[in-house]
């Protein structure tokens, strides 16, 4: 009998001969790991058992013979079937993107998420208001989420991941962050030319942008932009009062008023008919301002203004102010053949504002001012804005674009405005260089575009 090469009592080996057999064991797991099953596989047959036995449950109801729907337990029968027997695959999201190196990116960028997250209906659920502006099709997961998109390991896949709603709106710690997100929209949207502009009104998750309602915004513009503030206050935000009291509002049905809301109200909703606000507030320029209040909240001044609705977008103003908005209205109309206007009111002369500002002198005729029914101030400044001119001129409607300012300090454009025709005694606004004619029958106007 060959002596062993070390000198063990009973105890010692059998220690050896356990830990030899953990080293061995380790060994096979790994590379079992690494070489056999893959854990994607392992996570995948996980979840078809799950979504197996949560069909099964829906199947036990459906085949009820008193409530059951034998159309629907087919179905359902048909994808237990398939589940039954399953492929597994990797499943992946080709990204739409640039995906060459002198954009700093690696090949085609892709999520692989779904390959673990492999119930779509289950997915929808979690995300119930992004997946239809953000489809997984489309933009995939880390869009909004983070994380290794490419990465098949559970480990690597989360890493750097935000796991929920507050974890994503909690990494907006500056601007820059949320720029980014919006600008990684844009890129991946399918639709030609977006920019990240236009997701301005979506969250870091994902989300419509809350309205956060006028009271919070005059909080601190009651003081800091009083006359703007005075001014929209008695105005636009009082449309929805004059829109309520219309008689072909209040005689319309609930189709008919949903038109009006679009434009006479804040923050509405096309698919729930609700709003945030009744009238033209300062979010319906501006936008929803959950961002800007965020910032602001924290004192963050500089950050605010760089996510704010502070630049001028046809796109804004062209939702309302479209010709022709009021087709509806046409039985209460003048026909169009029978309107007599020269040409349409000119609205732009620079590229931060869509209102014809004029200067009124200080020597106003209050009295003749008092002759334009509805308007509620007078003196100092005149405010004639569309409603007002709806008011006075029906039969013209469709001539007036949008609204006309007249208020005193305000530069005037270097170019005439003048509105007349049949009226004995036009009232007229004189400034340093305009000089308006507001009769009570017909509003005309051009003037050239000054910008």
């Amino acid at each position: 009998m060959l002596p062993f090469p070390i000198n063990l009592n009973l105890p010692w080996l059998i220690a050896f001969i356990i830990a030899s057999c953990g080293l061995v064991a380790t060994a096979a797991v790994w590379i079992y790991t690494e070489w056999g099953e893959p854990e994607w596989k392992r996570y995948q047959a996980l979840e078809m058992n799950a979504m197996r036995e949560n069909l099964q449950k829906q199947l036990s109801v459906l085949e009820d013979p008193q409530w059951g729907d034998p159309a629907k337990a087919k179905i359902v029968k048909e994808s237990i079937e398939f589940l039954s027997r399953p492929d597994y695959q990797i499943k992946q999201t080709i990204l739409k993107g640039y995906g060459i190196w002198l954009e700093g990116t690696t090949g085609t960028p892709v999520d692989r998420c779904m390959t673990c997250h492999i119930d779509e209906d289950k997915l929808d659920k979690q995300h119930p208001t992004t997946k239809e502006y953000f489809p997984f099709s489309t933009y995939g997961c880390t869009v909004c989420h983070d994380g290794e998109g490419r990465v098949l390991t559970r480990e690597g896949a989360h890493h750097g991941i935000y796991k929920n709603r507050k974890e994503m709106m909690e990494r907006v710690k500056n601007p820059k962050e949320i720029l980014a997100l919006w600008a990684k929209m844009a890129e991946l949207s399918i639709q030609p030319g977006m920019t990240a502009f236009d997701f301005r009104d979506y969250s870091a998750a994902g989300e419509n942008l809350v309205y956060v309602g006028s009271i919070s915004c005059l909080k601190c513009h009651k003081k800091l932009t009083a006359r703007h503030v005075e001014t929209w206050t008695k105005n636009k935000f009082k449309t929805w009062d004059k829109v309520r009291e219309a008689k072909d509002f209040q005689d319309g049905d609930e189709a008919y008023r949903e038109k009006c809301e679009k434009c006479h109200t804040t923050g509405y909703d096309e698919k729930t008919g609700e709003y945030s606000e009744e009238g033209v507030t300062c979010e319906a320029c501006h936008g929803p301002g959950e961002m800007f209040a965020k910032f602001m909240s924290e004192g963050k001044l500089a950050e605010a203004a760089i996510v704010t609705h502070d630049v001028f977008s046809y796109e804004v103003c062209g939702k309302c102010h479209t010709p022709r908005a009021h087709d509806m209205r046409e039985a209460m109309l003048v026909a169009s053949e029978e309107r007599e206007f020269k040409g349409w009111l000119a609205t732009s002369f620079n590229a931060e504002s869509d209102a014809f500002y004029a200067a009124a002198s200080e020597k106003t005729d209050a009295h003749s001012l008092d002759e334009l029914e509805g308007l509620e101030e007078v003196g100092d400044s005149l405010d004639i804005m569309l409603d007002d001119i709806r008011e006075l001129l029906p039969e013209q409607e469709e001539a007036v674009q949008t609204a006309v300012e007249v208020e005193l300090g305000d530069e005037a454009p270097p170019h005439p405005l003048k509105v007349e025709l049949e009226t004995p005694e036009p009232i007229n606004v004189d400034s340093q260089n305009v000089r308006t004619e507001v009769p009570k029958t017909v509003f005309v106007g051009t003037y050239a575009d000054a910008r």
